[in-house]
């Protein structure tokens, strides 16, 4: 139409008006002008004084050497083009940051012009938080304290004056290996009658506090140590105390003094529950006379300087001490505006600083993670539509995202988190209040693992007062504790507002003046610890949990599960997920305390005790579980109550045919064996129970094809149905690629169960573990783990007990007391420990640990590939021997803590089929065996 324009008008005087004419029809009829895009260049060899426009250095011009240069140039960019999309590429190579680099409103794109900081293509850009620590010397005089092993073995290094005064080095790496920090043994605490304060978990305090009051008197910081476990070290703030006061938490503390003559230690902060059980063990780090090992150090500040006693040459090391704890932090104001629109992909991060608690600290649940806290290598506060993609954070001590307060679709995507010293994900909005501002973000595709490697509660992904978000296609994979947690929080923490507003955990965020309403209501009614009075204070809801793989959960502690809920808000779903391998769990999937309704549905689990541990309502439909107990909580309808009353619907309970709980059928932990069976079943319909387990607690009194709640025969299609007897006929081949379908003729088929598909279960970073469902249910899994807690068969047992686990069978056949008598002694678990110990028949000796002398002696069934040995409680002077009994080609090993990896001992020898095994401690007062695996071939 221009052309036909132009061409008619021979009557316009002047070349120039024609121009004009044309360029106003050109922007009339073509529409906007198309926005470009700009690029920017990042090197290790550039220069900040540079254009930045060029990826090569050449003569006077070339790429930019600092991240932050290349966001000042940017935002100069955006004033001139504020049309155009910026990519800020960045070469290959290290980027030492000693500062946060932080983006703010100026810094944001916008929808149809983002700004992308990326990596080169085919290149991969580091930035590290760490310092090299190369000036190395031999040690001519030893330090005063130094342990008599470490005489003539020590190392030194000054760190550079000007960094002493604000650099305190909590964690070191040799390159990407976590180096470990001098600790001592486990030390008990001092048997003294402390009064005991109000730092306890908060359900156990509303019973004996008002809600009116005076604010209670401050927490007892004090440690009651014995003989000289604690001494006179001249840098008490530097040492720092491992306390383990409760199953599922490690505190790490630093002291502020030392009482030698009252031996008494006084903490720099509260430690999250009172110390003061003489039973409970605590450790101490950096001081430098428990350095007494290769490959150990200590730092001290006051002389700055650390001390390292290398296993190697220290010339062959590359020696890394964090410095910086966020790296780069996307912040925007409270209220807007808020950063927007940037873009982060392919970049790579490493040696953050570890989080340390300090005074003032707000903490959620537990303290499992901070609120609002500067704690990740990459943090986004009051921000939205922003991407961290492709991008991989390694070694490193601290978090590795965080989400806090208002952000709203951001995208986790792509991202390798792995051996991290604290969690990978972090989202967390608000304090309990009415602002509920962060939500609609993803987290998408990311692999996690080796995460929580210094602060043991650490979860692979926390949501926090976050909700709508999808959390999909995740696969995590060994962490201490938690796989996901989603919390809020609990009602009786409302409650204390007034009388412990100083509690680290929950209490201290609440926001007052927006939940006082709330809390007269809940005051004002009979039930004052009902979660429907808060529920909209709660905004944890409607988080989507799918598609994710999740194994080897509570490596360290316990108490924990692969999914976990506590008062969040409701309808939660968590559906296709892929959960195995999680051993020792309180329910692979658990509603705990003042849970609200969840939707829990066509999810997998397998190689586990526990499917799902309830304390309160769900829908639970479609789920398959393979475990030992069905469900862990109560076994009668009060756990459905709440506000929505749901049957469980379509689930199948498929216990192993090597299940040796004595709670089988019954489906729960809780049975009561005076009444009949079928009135301990928690309500169903439509569902079906089988196995091939043979024991007496697996076999129902009823015949196939009955339903179990009535003893009778039923016809499917025609007669209602609670819960068949019945094989659901699974087509086993199609499992081992993921797909859990039936056969042809299957009862699940008419009783309205759906198939479940999970090939595209967990990230494409990683591809998952599927394993056949073995007709017979005959084969060894590749990797066989038994695990002990007070329900297994071994507890209290004598010579002769066996356990079965994936058709493995493990069986005592020694058990020598402290005296060396082998008869009349017993197997011992410990109910708090969940570890193996030998009870005496004499009496003598501590049943909660071995003692020297004692040992266990046991056989498997097939021949095995390897044996793995977790021991709880070893400190450096304990010491197994592992005796291999093969005859002629006899085996044995002292087990100590320099053989171990995170508490576990690998010996990779074949062992043939009822080789006798024996455990024995050699040394030391305070170790037991939590667990063996071994891995035996499939058949």
């Amino acid at each position: 139409m221009l052309v036909i324009l132009f061409s008619t008008m021979k009557n316009v005087r002047g070349n120039t008006q024609i121009l004009l004419t044309l360029l106003a029809f050109m922007v009339l009829f073509q529409g906007p002008v198309q926005a470009g895009t700009t690029t920017l260049f990042v090197a290790p060899a550039g220069n900040d004084q540079w254009s930045g426009r060029l990826a090569e250095p050449q003569k006077n011009d070339g790429p930019l050497a600092t991240l932050d240069a290349a966001r000042l140039k940017v935002r100069q960019l955006k004033t001139t083009n504020p049309a155009d999309t910026i990519e800020v590429q960045i070469r290959g190579g290290t980027y030492q940051l000693r500062e946060t680099v932080v983006f703010g409103p100026q810094d944001s794109g916008s929808q149809d012009a983002p700004v992308i900081y990326k990596a080169f293509p085919g290149e991969t850009p580091v930035f590290t938080g760490g310092i090299e620590i190369s000036n190395w010397k031999k040690c001519a005089k030893d330090p005063a304290g130094v342990a008599p092993e470490a005489k003539g073995q020590l190392w030194a290094a000054e760190i550079p004056r000007a960094l002493n005064e604000q650099w305190n080095i909590k964690s070191l790496y040799d390159s990407e290996t976590l180096l470990k920090r001098a600790r001592s043994n486990g030390f008990h605490y001092a048997d003294v009658e402390k009064e005991n304060d109000f730092n306890r978990q908060g359900k156990k305090l509303t019973s004996v506090l008002e809600y009116e009051g005076e604010p209670v008197a401050p927490f007892d910081r004090t440690v009651h140590f014995r003989d000289e476990d604690i001494k006179d070290w001249p840098n008490p703030s530097d040492i720092e105390l491992i306390l383990k006061d409760r199953p599922w938490l490690a505190n790490i503390i630093p002291l502020e003094r030392i009482d030698t003559q009252n031996r008494i230690a006084h903490l720099a902060v509260d430690p999250t529950y009172q110390a003061m059980n003489p039973n409970n063990r605590y450790w101490v780090e950096n001081a430098i006379d428990y350095l007494d090992e290769p490959g150990e150090w200590v730092f001290s500040s006051a002389e700055g300087r650390l001390y390292f006693w290398p296993e190697g040459d220290i010339k062959d090391m590359h020696i890394v001490a964090p410095y910086l704890q966020e790296f780069i932090r996307v912040e925007g104001t409270e209220d807007g505006p808020f950063v927007k629109h940037l873009h982060f992909e392919g970049l790579t991060f490493s040696h953050g600083v570890r989080d340390s608690l300090l005074e003032g600290d707000q903490g959620l649940q537990h303290d499992w993670e901070m609120y609002d806290k500067g704690n990740a290598v990459v943090r986004f506060r009051f921000a939205e539509d922003c991407d961290v993609a492709s991008c991989v954070i390694r070694s490193s001590s601290g978090t590795g995202i965080r989400l806090d307060l208002h952000c709203q679709r951001i995208n986790i995507t792509r991202n390798h988190l792995h051996h991290l010293g604290g969690g990978g994900v972090v989202l967390s909005g608000y304090g309990p209040g009415t602002k509920d501002v962060n939500k609609n973000n993803v987290v998408h595709d990311n692999y996690i693992h080796d995460i929580g490697e210094l602060l043991l509660h650490s979860a692979a992904i926390f949501v926090a007062q976050s909700g709508h978000n999808e959390i999909t296609h995740n696969t995590i994979r060994d962490v201490p504790y938690n796989g996901i947690v989603v919390s809020g929080c609990r009602p009786h923490e409302f409650y204390l507002v007034n009388r412990i507003p100083f509690r680290r955990a929950w209490v201290s965020s609440i926001r007052f003046e927006e939940c006082e309403p709330y809390i007269q209501k809940g005051l004002a009614a009979q039930y004052h610890n009902n979660l429907e009075h808060f529920l909209p204070l709660l905004h944890a809801r409607e988080n989507r949990i799918s598609m994710n793989d999740i194994s080897r959960v509570l490596l360290q502690l316990h108490d924990g599960n692969a999914i976990y809920f506590s008062a969040m808000g409701e309808n939660n779903v968590v559906e296709n997920n892929y959960l195995h391998q999680n051993y020792g769990t309180a329910g692979t999937v658990r509603l705990d305390d003042n849970p609200s309704f969840t939707i829990i549905r066509n999810n997998v689990v397998r190689e586990s005790e526990q499917g799902f541990g309830l304390k309160g309502p769900a829908d639970l439909s479609n789920n398959f579980v393979f475990t030992e107990t069905f469900l862990r909580g109560r076994t009668l309808p009060g756990w459905l109550g709440g506000t929505k009353q749901v049957e469980p619907v379509g689930n199948i309970f498929m216990p192993p045919a090597s299940s040796k709980s004595s709670n089988g059928l019954y489906l729960t932990d809780s049975r009561a064996t005076d009444r009949p069976f079928f009135m301990n079943l928690p309500k169903m319909e439509n569902s079906i129970y089988f196995t091939e387990n043979t024991s007496d607690s697996y076999v129902p009194k009823s015949e196939l094809g009955s339903d179990l709640f009535t003893g009778e025969q039923v016809t499917l299609g025609q007669d209602a149905v609670k819960l068949i007897y019945a094989d659901p006929m699974f087509d086993t081949h199609a499992a081992k690629q993921g797909i859990y379908r039936f056969k042809n003729g299957s009862p699940a088929e008419k009783l309205g169960i759906q198939p479940i598909d999970l090939r595209g279960v967990g990230s494409s970073l990683t591809k998952p573990n599927f394993k056949g469902l073995d007709e017979t249910s005959g084969a060894a899994a590749e990797r066989v783990l038994f695990d002990f807690n007070n329900k297994t068969p071994f507890d209290g047992a004598s010579v002769g007990a066996s356990m079965t686990v994936d058709a493995l069978t493990m069986n005592t056949i020694e058990i020598v007391d402290i005296d060396g008598v082998t008869k009349g002694s017993k197997l011992n678990i410990h109910a708090a420990y969940h570890a193996v110990s030998i009870r005496s028949a004499s009496g003598k000796g501590d049943h909660n640990h071995f003692d020297v002398g004692e040992a266990w002696g046991f056989t498997f069934d097939k021949n095995i590939a390897s044996i793995e040995l977790k021991l709880a409680g070893m400190d450096k002077d304990d010491a197994f021997k592992l005796a291999i009994r093969e005859g002629a080609e006899d085996i044995e090993i002292d087990v100590s803590l320099n053989k171990m990896k995170n508490g576990v001992f690998t010996l990779s020898q074949t062992i043939s089929a009822h080789t006798p095994i024996e455990i024995k401690l050699i040394a030391g007062d305070t170790a037991r065996i939590e667990s063996v695996a071994v891995t035996a071939p499939n058949h």
